[in-house]
């Protein structure tokens, strides 16, 4: 079963455009990240999804209900949804359960709410802070405090707009455990907002890459990874690179490129023409000789046991990589590279073109 489904949708501010042709399905269950830099537009397209704006042209589906579309819009308190937002939105006055139960006051009566609204804080590990208020509590738990009134109604869809961006390193990690654990245990689809690609990783069944107020490529997370559709998407996601090729054939999943004066056979989508090869550390090797690749050693950093090295090939065109070795190198060493793996697409197979600078994300 399909969960959302939207089509065409388009939205502008003061007659600039922010959204342009976003299409889209995602099945039932899932989580989803919309990811992008800032300005793409993913923040925009939650708030057309929840119904806190209103959308230009196209339609969008919750299960088999349009929510909105010509002469069509259905408010946010009738789309069974929840939403938590970067300041979690707290009612200061109220306890941790007076929070949690204010969101069911219409829904349930009293028994069955302060049952509801137990259950919802041992869910979140915060039973025992029930009588406290939001100033008395850590950042991490306001934010659990939030997800708790959000999923206490049992929404068939929980939005979730950049709820990280105010918690420290350690924090972010433990919440995107509570993330991935609450999604599993409640069923209901999630859609987060982040411009950060590890959160989006870490947690999400499905990425929607936003560019210039489109939808790059979505997919799943390994989708995007080892198969990405635009050089935008190869160095978005996971610090790839991408090193402009001469396509000479391509069969069965597989093309023949040219690198240089070198010649490579490597996975991909492409005609013969103009391509790019796009790149992750892990396709690169330190080579014995001189390798597909001549390239200085600008800086390294010791990283998860390994050395993360990054160099600058010969030609200036190509893009800084990025290679993890055992022992550094010396800093200015001229070194070869060897190409053991990557993907490679078509030039063509371009971002979309940035719609004008607006002021909503």
């Amino acid at each position: 079963m399909t969960q959302i489904r939207a089509s065409g949708l388009s939205k502008s501010f003061g007659g600039s455009p922010v959204l342009s042709g976003i299409d889209l399905a995602l099945p039932a269950g899932a989580f989803l990240a919309l990811l992008g830099p800032s300005g793409c537009g993913k923040t925009t397209l939650l708030r057309l999804i929840a119904g806190l704006e209103l959308a230009d042209a196209g339609t969008l589906q919750l299960g088999d209900r349009t929510v909105a579309g010509p002469a069509v819009h259905v408010p946010p308190e009738a789309r069974a949804l929840g939403m938590v937002f970067q300041s979690y939105a707290l009612w200061p006055n109220m306890t941790v359960a007076g929070n949690v139960d204010f969101a069911l006051q219409s829904r349930l009566p009293g028994p069955p709410r302060r049952a509801r609204t137990a259950e919802m804080l041992q869910a979140v590990g915060l039973g025992h802070l029930a009588d406290r208020r939001p100033h008395e509590l850590s950042g991490g738990q306001r934010q659990r405090v939030a997800l708790a009134r959000a999923l206490a109604p049992s929404p068939q869809l929980l939005l979730l707009d950049e709820p990280l961006a105010n918690l420290d390193a350690h924090l972010r990690h433990r919440m995107l455990a509570e993330f991935r654990r609450l999604h599993t245990a409640t069923g209901t689809t999630f859609i987060l907002v982040t411009h950060d690609q590890d959160e989006a990783m870490a947690v999400a069944t499905h990425i929607a890459v936003m560019d210039g107020g489109r939808i790059a490529q979505m997919g799943t997370p390994e989708t995007l990874y080892r198969r990405p559709a635009t050089p935008m998407v190869a160095r978005f996601i996971g610090h790839g690179a991408t090193l402009p090729v001469e396509v000479l054939a391509h069969d069965a999943g597989r093309c023949r490129i040219r690198l240089g004066n070198g010649r490579l056979e490597l996975p991909g989508r492409a005609a013969p023409g103009p391509g790019w090869l796009c790149l992750h550390r892990e396709d690169l090797r330190l080579a014995q000789g001189s390798g597909h690749l001549r390239a200085e050693v600008l800086s390294h950093s010791f990283q998860n046991g390994t050395w993360l090295t990054h160099v600058l090939p010969r030609d200036a065109e190509l893009d800084l990589l990025s290679l993890s070795l055992p022992e550094p190198l010396s800093l200015g060493a001229e070194i070869g590279i060897d190409i053991v793996q990557g993907w490679v697409i078509e030039e063509t197979a371009a971002a979309p073109a940035p719609l004008p600078e607006a002021a909503h994300a």
